[in-house]
């Protein structure tokens, strides 16, 4: 009779713990490590800003550098909670800020970070940050509303800022993609240089051709590009990428945003399909969509 008195007993107290430590669990990725990540944050910011002295433009990255040597630089999104150092680590160990700060103390929310075989001195034809998509919006999180046309208009640009110079981009392109191959055949978003103008313009147009947002700015063959990767959940492991041309010299940064619209039918990876439903569009490559005309966003140089 005793027997089932003290099983029930242990099921209740092993139901409390299990509750408490979800509980907890819960407490800290919801509250503690948002706020924490907040503040740490905040701290970077003021150095950056308020340390500026008054002949410099924008913040002062050598004093952050003087923190840690592995800020590179500082990115910039208005009307979002894109305001961050930038990190790079080094080749041996590529992905150390994915789950560390600028103090490298470990946390889930990461940094913003640089690809380590990026060279911002040369500099590399096209600069590749990686953030993750928390669960606050912060930290690259605000990425996924760029598929809102209303979202993209009041912010077309992104600032990017190096000890080398302060710089513009504008957007080019919003698309998802996938990282697994059961998805469908891969895109290598991911290229950082280019044997050729060629396979440069051929990059733009395959990022073009998977783009929700139809924006109304122009690339040719002598332009950088910046490409912002987060996680995503319209499938397992999927991505959100942001990808925007650097402002040319003497050109204005503003965008004619009421050009841009939602495009019908972006090039997705075939397990969207499956899973969502439509069709892949036709994609006839750049060289013969520019022989008819077909690409207004491309412009000689």
């Amino acid at each position: 009779m005793k027997k089932p008195k003290n099983l029930k007993k242990i099921i209740f107290i092993l139901s409390a713990v299990i509750f408490a430590v979800s509980l907890g669990i819960i407490v800290n990725l919801c509250f503690i490590e948002p706020y924490q990540n907040a503040s740490t944050m905040k701290e970077i910011e003021d150095v950056y800003y308020k340390e500026a002295d008054s002949s410099e433009e924008t913040g002062n990255l050598a004093a952050l550098m003087a923190i840690n040597r592995d800020i590179k630089g500082w990115i910039k999104i208005n009307g979002t909670p894109i305001n961050y150092p930038v990190l790079q680590s080094g080749l041996g160990d590529a992905l150390y800020y994915l789950h560390r700060n600028y103090k490298k103390e470990k946390t889930s929310f990461g940094s913003i970070f640089l690809d380590s075989l990026c060279d911002l001195e040369s500099p590399s034809k096209n600069l590749i940050l990686y953030g993750h998509n928390m669960r606050d919006g912060s930290m690259f999180g605000h990425l996924l509303r760029y598929d809102d046309l209303n979202f993209y208009k009041e912010r077309p640009t992104i600032t990017f800022n190096t000890l080398a110079k302060r710089s513009e981009w504008k957007i080019i392109s919003v698309f998802k993609t996938n990282t697994l191959e059961s998805q469908g055949k891969l895109f290598d978003y991911l290229k950082i240089d280019f044997a050729s103008d060629k396979e440069f313009l051929d990059f733009v147009y395959d990022v073009k051709v998977r783009s929700i947002v139809d924006t109304p700015v122009d690339i040719g063959k002598n332009d950088r590009l910046m490409t912002l990767s987060t996680c995503s959940s319209e499938l397992k492991d999927f991505r959100t990428v942001v990808v925007a041309r650097e402002v040319r010299e003497g050109e204005s940064p503003e965008v004619d945003v009421e050009k841009a619209k939602i495009r019908g039918n972006p090039l997705m990876p075939r397990g969207y399909y499956s899973k969502y439903g439509g069709k892949a569009p036709k994609v006839n490559g750049f060289d013969k969509d520019q022989a008819e005309g077909n690409l207004p966003w491309y412009v000689e140089q």
